[in-house]
C-alpha cells in the first residue's frame, strides 16, 4: 500500500499537467477586460524602460502573457486582443495595490497597466490597458501581496495592432494621489516578448 501511494505521488509530481495546474495558481484574479477605456493620457512618449527591472518603491516584476497564443491585429475594432499581465512581489515584504476596476469611485491610489510596441500603428498613441483604482477609505479596493506571490490582471491590449513578427512590453506605474495632485511611487517594466501578428 505504502508503495502504491509513493508511486501515486511520484506520479503526480512528474506529471506535466500537474506541473501546469501548480504554475498558473494565482492569488488573485482580476477581469479588466469590460472596464471602459480610462482616459488618453495625451501623445508622446510614456514612462517606461524597453529593459527589464523596477524602481526601488516599486519592487514587482510584471510579465506579459498571452492566452489566446497567438495576438491579432484589430484593422476594425480597436483594442480587442486579450492580454494577461502578472504581477508578482520579488521584495521581501507584502506590498499594497490597489485592485478595483470601478472608475466610478474616488482614488488614493491609481496602478496603470499597458504595453508599448512597435506593432502599434499609432506610434504617438498610448491607451490603457487596465487602471486598477484603491480608495483609503475602502479597504477591499486593496490587497496586501505577499513576497514571491502574483496575481493575474486580464486586460485588452486596448490599440490597433499591425501585422508581422513585433516584439511587445508591459509596463506598470503606481501613482498616489492626493487633493489633486499625484505622486509617482514606482514603475516595473517586462521582458519584451515577440509574437506573430496575423
Amino acid at each position: 500500500m505504502n508503495r502504491l501511494m509513493l508511486l501515486v505521488t511520484l506520479f503526480a509530481l512528474l506529471s506535466p499537467g500537474w506541473a501546469q495546474v501548480t504554475a498558473t495558481q494565482y492569488q488573485l484574479t482580476i477581469d479588466a477586460t469590460k472596464q471602459p477605456s480610462p482616459p488618453a493620457r495625451g501623445r508622446g512618449p510614456w514612462p517606461g524602460s524597453s529593459s527589464p527591472g523596477h524602481s526601488a518603491d516599486l519592487p514587482i516584476q510584471i510579465d506579459l502573457l498571452v492566452p489566446t497564443g497567438e495576438l491579432r491585429p484589430d484593422g476594425i475594432v480597436l483594442g480587442t486582443t486579450p492580454v494577461d499581465f502578472v504581477i508578482t512581489n520579488i521584495g521581501t515584504k507584502p506590498i499594497t495595490l490597489p485592485i478595483s476596476v470601478n472608475h466610478r469611485v474616488p482614488a488614493t491610489s491609481v496602478l496603470t497597466l499597458y504595453l508599448t510596441s512597435d506593432a502599434i500603428a499609432d506610434r504617438d498613441f498610448q491607451s490603457t490597458s487596465a487602471e486598477l483604482r484603491g480608495d483609503i477609505d475602502d479597504p477591499q479596493s486593496f490587497y496586501v501581496l505577499s513576497p514571491h506571490q502574483s496575481i493575474l490582471v486580464h486586460a485588452s491590449s486596448r490599440v490597433r495592432l499591425q501585422a508581422g513578427t513585433h516584439s511587445l512590453t508591459a509596463h506598470a506605474e503606481l501613482l498616489r494621489l492626493s487633493h489633486g495632485s499625484s505622486e509617482l511611487v514606482g514603475t516595473a517594466d517586462s521582458h519584451a516578448i515577440r509574437k506573430l501578428l496575423q
